[in-house]
């Protein structure tokens, strides 16, 4: 029997070949040779050509294992992954990462220098630096922290169960097997649904140290537009991770959400009136916004004021998701527009003097109307 590899590459991919193409290639390119490890694309119903992609490959630095399912998104992806495995630790990654070509020697470097099997090794997941990077991948992986909070980890140091990033980080075989149900399959979204099973690992023992020299490329690009969807789709995550885990409700914002639903059910007739006329037109205000926000998206460096309104901006994005999960149609789209009201008119505002302190223009009709809600 040929030993078990030192490293198992769980790679969930869902309609994205040309990503997954340039992702394998990365890895056919690890250095130095003699860290053994297999890579595990599970295809979770792609409706692509991915099928055939894995099925032209013919590795030589690595043992390709193709798995497929009908579409049932990436934590039962993981699952399968998980159970086909052969390695002594498990790296998990995505189809749209691109690892460095000493990746797999950083993270083996990670744990021997830990010397403990509960230690989860969590590397750097950054931009390309070849890609067209806008204000919006700056903020979500930099102050604004949406995406990862990269910007305010320390290397070497050890973080929580929130920081269970699965774009680049390793975990001993050992103490997965600890946790056997794997990844919740409640999450049909890739969010929370890392954070939810290492919560659960962490009463086994996890603990997550960060090493950025274990480094990884993110090819996935952004604008406001496209990650304010994404935080949306986070919002509604958090409501079913919430569900799963109570506990985890001072991390997920749902008090902010509640006191927006009581400051909406306790509205005189006036500011009733007022919610209601912007929840049927609410998409049109969110376009204001959306807007305002792609201004300046592709200049670098961006506006100064330009992390405070996207900040402002995704957190609505993700406040309007929570209540699409947590409350009926009516009640969710009744308090998107008393958030949408709390935050953007006053975060409007204060772009529109940031900029002007800086001698920049603002685009007037988006800012103005924006404003006039306030």
């Amino acid at each position: 029997m040929n030993p078990s590899p030192t490293f198992s590459v769980l790679i969930p991919t869902f309609g994205r070949a040309e990503a997954l193409t340039v992702a394998l290639h990365a890895w056919e390119q690890q250095q130095p040779g003699d860290v053994s490890f297999e890579v595990v694309v599970i295809d979770d119903g792609s409706p692509d050509d991915t099928r055939d992609l894995l099925a032209s490959l013919r590795p030589q630095r690595f043992s390709l294992r193709r798995l497929a399912q009908e579409n049932a998104g990436p934590a039962a992806a993981r699952n399968r992954g998980l159970r086909a495995a052969q390695g002594e630790i498990v790296l998990f990654t995505g189809d749209d990462i691109e690892p460095a070509p000493d990746l797999l020697e950083q993270h083996l470097q990670g744990h021997r220098k830990a010397a403990d099997s509960d230690i989860a090794i969590l590397g750097l997941t950054r931009w390309p630096e070849s890609d067209s990077v806008t204000a919006t991948m700056r903020h979500v992986d930099g102050v604004g922290a949406q995406q990862f909070s990269y910007h305010w980890l320390e290397n070497g140091s050890e973080y929580d169960f929130r920081h269970f990033y699965t774009s680049n980080i390793s975990v001993c075989r050992t103490l997965l097997d600890r946790e056997p149900t794997g990844f919740s399959e409640a999450f049909p979204s890739a969010a929370f649904e890392d954070a939810e099973f290492a919560h659960r690992l962490t009463e086994w023992g996890l603990k997550i140290r960060y090493r950025a020299s274990a480094l990884a490329f993110h090819h996935h690009p952004y604008d406001p537009r496209s990650f304010f969807e994404r935080q949306r789709r986070c919002g509604h995550m958090a409501a079913l991770l919430w569900e799963r885990q109570p506990a985890l409700a001072k991390w997920l914002s749902i008090r902010d959400f509640e006191n927006l639903r009581l400051q909406t059910a306790t509205l005189d007739t006036a500011g009733r009136t007022r919610v209601d006329d912007v929840a049927q037109d609410l998409e049109r205000w969110e376009g204001h916004a959306l807007s305002l926000a792609g201004f300046y998206d592709s200049l670098d460096p961006s506006p100064k004021a330009q992390d405070d309104l996207l900040h402002t901006l995704f957190r609505y994005a993700f406040l309007k998701g929570l209540g699409e999960g947590l409350s009926s149609s009516d009640h969710a789209r009744s308090a998107a527009a008393a958030a949408f009201m709390a935050l953007m008119p006053s975060a409007a505002m204060d772009y529109k003097k940031g900029l002007k302190s800086q001698g920049l223009p603002c685009p007037a009709e988006d800012a103005e109307r924006l404003i006039g809600l306030a």
